[in-house]
């Protein structure tokens, strides 16, 4: 007797000015629509609470609190400066969540800047200041306190942390085989069919709408994200420009790397280390990567076309 494969529940939204959705296998005890209204409900939290482009989230009335001043902070919000905080410290300030006003002064925030030459040693200026410590952060209870002028965004980490509180909250209704992705960060638990893990494309960084898969890597208990300045641009006399702020001269990075992919336990670790490795560079992130054991892939730009550069971690995801 063979067993029938039972039917995949997909629903998909948009959020956080992307698209989302989930695919899971059937709960004995929970209705689909629980399942989708559950994970919605999670994303929604993060995004009310961590976005740059809602003037009323929690992370938007924290830029614009008073300094030297302790402002309680949600637990959430917490967990994620944490996570940001020990990023930091770990690839010595390429991840910085303090880049704000570099990055609205550039175009790339909530509200886009002229198309005009930006002023880049003012924004030198601002970066040398944020690579200091100007911020506090407690845990018990949650508040955090800016000792300097700081806009914090917390573009490349909470929508990983979305994600993640979007598993939690589908795992709470007894369902475990799923997939969750918003925007390209995924999170996958148990298995897609019987003895089959899930399985997520790997796309080829080439600017605009096209989406070329060119691999795949099998996910269980893991986060996938990748991060990339090829598709976030902006034109400023004739010089194209991507999303990703250098922490150390407050501008567009220039790196010949296209994009790193990480995958990691969490979606939140994954987005994070992503963007560290990709603003640590080609050869710094490549051998940061290896001496972390951290799985990622590397795509860099060659005179014609793509190399990639894997490390072992993540070739372990790419044997089926």
């Amino acid at each position: 007797m063979v067993d029938t494969p039972a039917p995949i529940h997909r629903h998909h939204g948009t959020i956080m000015g992307g698209p989302w959705q989930i695919l899971h296998r059937p709960a004995a005890q929970t209705p689909p629509s629980d399942v989708a209204a559950a994970a919605f409900a999670a994303l929604q939290a993060v995004d009310r609470q961590m976005s740059t482009y809602r003037a009323d989230s929690e992370l938007m009335l924290l830029n614009a609190a008073p300094l030297h001043t302790f402002v309680p902070i949600s637990g959430e919000l917490a967990t994620v400066m944490q996570c940001a905080d020990r990023l930091a410290e770990l690839s010595k300030g390429a991840f910085n969540i303090c880049l704000g006003e570099m990055v609205n002064a550039w175009g790339f925030g909530p509200n886009p800047a002229p198309l005009v030459p930006v002023d880049k040693q003012r924004t030198a200026e601002q970066a040398s200041a944020v690579a200091r410590g100007n911020y506090t952060l407690r845990t018990d209870p949650p508040a955090l306190r800016k000792n300097a002028p700081c806009a914090f965004d917390l573009c490349a980490i909470a929508k990983g942390f979305a994600v993640d509180q979007a598993a939690k909250s589908v795992r709470g209704l007894g369902v475990d085989d799923f997939l969750i992705e918003a925007s390209g960060e995924v999170y996958a638990s148990g298995e897609q069919a019987h003895g089959k893990p899930w399985r997520v494309g790997l796309e080829l960084p080439v600017p605009g709408d096209d989406h070329v898969v060119f691999d795949e890597v099998k996910l269980e208990g893991m986060g996938v994200a990748t991060s990339g300045g090829y598709r976030n641009l902006r034109t400023i006399d004739a010089k194209t420009y991507s999303h990703i702020v250098d922490p150390t001269t407050g501008a567009p990075l220039e790196t010949t790397l296209l994009s790193v992919t990480v995958a990691a336990h969490t979606c939140m670790e994954a987005d994070g280390l992503a963007t560290a490795l990709y603003v640590l560079g080609g050869k710094a992130g490549i051998e940061f990567a290896h001496a972390h054991k951290i799985a990622a892939l590397f795509m860099l730009r060659e005179t014609e076309g793509f190399r990639e550069v894997r490390t072992d971690a993540f070739w372990d995801l790419a044997r089926f």
